[in-house]
């Protein structure tokens, strides 16, 4: 297979079928787990964003307070 180029939708298809071939029809908990995975990727890129953007609120007040 050639090699995709990142961020295209041909490359996240990629990404994609290697998780949805996890789910199978003999080991539901899979898809199951799959869901909850993916659930707990957002909580903590969420968690990350929401931290980082505190953060950056503080530094410009610290900039704005300098000025």
């Amino acid at each position: 297979m050639a090699p995709m180029t990142y961020g295209t939708p041909e490359f996240y298809k990629e990404q994609f079928m290697d998780f949805v071939g996890d789910a199978q029809a003999d080991h539901p908990e899979h898809g199951e787990a799959l869901i909850q995975g993916f659930l707990l990727a957002l909580d903590d890129w969420m968690q990350y964003h929401t931290t980082q953007a505190a953060h950056y609120g503080s530094l410009q007040e610290r900039v704005r307070s300098a000025l």
